[in-house]
């Protein structure tokens, strides 16, 4: 018998400590490893997923469908449906009858909100991760390999997408278009952090060709998020046309340089009333709301949440906020804002980032690659995410080594899980494709610092 004491948020811990557990694992292996910490997380959740799946977990057989679930749940309070029929609409006769007497036993309603809830909290970690990518994305850097890092990231962002549509209509002709659009979109983005590692580590963070490859990388997520914006505009519009592809380009365009230009004032105005407060406080405080602020009007504007985020993280991390130690009266004092605030946003990020990494991972359904079509699918996304990032290299300066630039630009890292993420929400991506997309996107990860590594150790490219 269940005690009336239990607080009901006990699931939700336990849940988020066999998470959180798992995510610590995946990172101690990975290191171990020498790989990034995201492919550990992503392995252990695939591994729990699909071990939990097999034998029998309620809770992660809903979770793997937890999409699908929330909005066949949705669909039944709105329209009025059974949950059966709802469920059969978002998920199909066979699913829907694995789901039923999940969702309507005794513990249907609390497997849900533990759901859900953790579900929110790999949201909030995915706004912190974008905002650290912001960060650490300098536009004062971005201008120093302007030229050369814009048409890497135009050949970087056109290439796959090109390629990626290609692939979808040769061997999936059945795909409706919107899943073509939203595949091919999620090919475009570059990791950030994981060439940057490969950069400091060999202690070539300061060449023209890290800057090269890390301004690109920027703008490619810039370009990405863009693209994320209009496909999602596509998907809920049943339609795409120019028009709505223009509004979504100026409406992203207007968005990020009304808040460019907007935006610091607001902070210096506030600052003038929180110098009394200690500066790592104002600091964690103005981080924190220009972070849900700008989240929450990303999305009130029709832009993803993350979009947000990401240009938070932009503008603070610009060297444009020197007045900050006058209103504090810390002349003496070093001014590095931008660092201070990455290390107090750091542990936010490490914790709830990791949860949506591992959430993903379980959602990633292996017994789909027992299907042929499924792994020749996968296997082509995979190659032509490679050879469309490499060929991007061919838009820097000769001087460069273009192959070194080019095999930066592979991993992608989290912003395609992102993407993919975003599509399988959408009821856009099933789960096949889905899982295709996360195994390229782990395979590319793997792949790209080992070209990246053998490139910068095999030619000078420390112009």
């Amino acid at each position: 018998m269940e005690s009336i004491h239990t607080d009901p948020v006990a699931p939700v811990l336990l849940g988020l400590t066999v998470i959180t557990l798992l995510a610590l694992l995946g990172r101690h292996i990975a290191k171990r490893l020498n790989q990034p910490s995201v492919l550990g997380e992503l392995a252990f959740g695939m591994l729990i997923g699909n071990i939990g799946y097999w034998i029998g977990s309620d809770l992660i057989s809903v979770l793997r469908e937890s999409g699908a679930v929330f909005n066949a749940i949705n669909l039944s309070l709105d329209a009025g449906v059974t949950l059966e029929q709802a469920l059969k609409i978002t998920l199909g006769d066979e699913l829907a009858d694995e789901m039923l007497p999940i969702l309507s036993s005794s513990q249907g309603g609390k497997i849900t909100d533990v759901i859900q809830i953790i579900d929110s909290f790999s949201r909030i970690g995915l706004l912190f991760l974008l905002f650290a990518v912001g960060l650490n994305s300098s536009t004062i850097e971005l201008q120093a390999s302007a030229k050369s890092a814009f048409r890497v990231a135009m050949i970087g962002v056109i290439a796959p997408f090109v390629f990626g549509i290609g692939v979808m209509q040769l061997l999936a002709p059945q795909a409706h278009w919107t899943t073509n659009l939203l595949v091919a979109i999620a090919l475009c983005a570059t990791s950030i952090g994981i060439s940057a590692r490969v950069f400091h580590d060999l202690n070539q963070d300061n060449t023209e060709v890290a800057r090269v490859v890390l301004s690109a990388a920027v703008i490619d997520d810039v370009l990405g998020l863009v693209l994320m914006a209009i496909g999602i505009d596509a998907v809920s519009r049943g339609s795409l046309d120019m028009t709505s592809i223009v509004y979504s380009i100026i409406q992203a365009a207007m968005f990020l340089a009304s808040i460019y230009l907007l935006v610091p004032r607001i902070i210096r105005a506030v600052i003038k009333h929180l110098h009394h407060l200690d500066l790592w406080e104002a600091e964690l405080f103005i981080a924190f709301l220009m972070l849900t602020s700008l989240s929450w009007l990303a999305d009130f504007v029709g832009l993803s949440a993350i979009v947000g985020a990401f240009a938070a993280g932009l503008i603070l991390s610009n060297h444009e906020f020197n007045y900050w130690m006058k209103e504090c009266d810390l002349e003496n004092r070093e001014c590095r804002l931008d660092h201070e605030i990455r290390e107090q946003i750091r542990p936010f990020e490490a914790v709830f980032a990791p949860i949506f990494f591992v959430l993903m991972g379980m959602q990633v359904k292996l017994e789909v690659f027992l299907d042929q079509e499924i792994v020749l699918l996968a296997s082509a996304l995979t190659i032509v995410a490679i050879v469309g990032k490499m060929i991007s290299g061919l838009g820097a300066e000769r001087h460069l080594s273009r192959s070194a630039i080019g095999a930066g630009m592979v991993p992608r890292g989290e912003v395609a899980l992102i993407m993919a993420a975003i599509g399988k929400g959408l009821g856009v991506l099933g789960p096949s494709l889905f899982s295709a997309v996360v195994i390229m996107t782990v395979v590319t990860t793997l792949v790209g610092p080992a070209l990246l590594k053998w490139r910068l150790t095999s030619a000078d490219v420390n112009t």
